[in-house]
């Protein structure tokens, strides 16, 4: 039975926001006197909670610090960040079949919140980091999501472009889309093919 809700992903998945994270990361390096955070160690990072960010790039200092200055300062970068091609056409077509939608997001809510906003990408709910005890790869997101719109996990198909994601779904019991590299119970190559998914037509 194909699925009855989606829950996205947000960086990687209804935006592109990586150079907008990559520069505040860097920002953030400087601040705390850190190493520079090349592209390939921040986009092998890219979508990992805080207090990973904080083990990997920025020693001495607390999940607690590094959080405070992504608030404080990615605003001053979030111009990098756009909305994926399609995603507010898809996240508008969901919601006139009366498709729930959520964005599960390790960023914060006071960064994904804004930003979400700004891009006109607005879900039925919205459950970061500081909506649970543990971030992504653990499955609370998901549970919470559910717990918000009324739904089972195994009727919601889960979409994202990382591990992390991809494991989340797994613990979770909920089918998973994974965008590229990133493979699942369904693998896609753009988000429009959400829409075959919830059809049944999806090969």
């Amino acid at each position: 039975m194909p699925p009855i809700a989606v829950f996205f992903d947000m960086d990687g998945v209804l935006l592109d926001s990586f150079e907008a994270w990559l520069a505040v990361m860097n920002t953030a390096a400087i601040h705390f006197g850190c190493p520079p955070i090349s592209r390939k160690a921040g986009r092998d990072a890219f979508g990992q909670s805080t207090a990973a960010d904080a083990e990997l790039f920025y020693r001495g200092y607390t999940a607690e610090d590094v959080e405070a200055f992504y608030i404080a300062h990615f605003r001053e970068h979030e111009t990098l960040a756009t909305a994926t091609p399609g995603a507010k056409s898809l996240l508008d077509d969901l919601d006139v079949r009366g498709i729930p939608t959520a964005v599960i997001t390790n960023t914060h809510s006071q960064v994904a919140r804004p930003l979400l906003e700004a891009l006109d990408l607005i879900p039925h709910a919205l459950i970061a980091s500081d909506d649970v005890e543990n971030p992504k790869p653990a499955p609370d997101m998901i549970f919470r999501g559910c717990q918000v719109l009324g739904l089972t996990p195994w009727d919601v198909l889960i979409v994202g472009d990382s591990t992390f994601d991809q494991q989340a779904a797994a613990a979770a019991g909920s089918p998973f889309a994974g965008i590229g590299r990133v493979g699942g119970n369904f693998t896609i190559a753009e988000i429009s093919e959400v829409l075959s998914i919830i059809d049944g037509t999806h090969r």
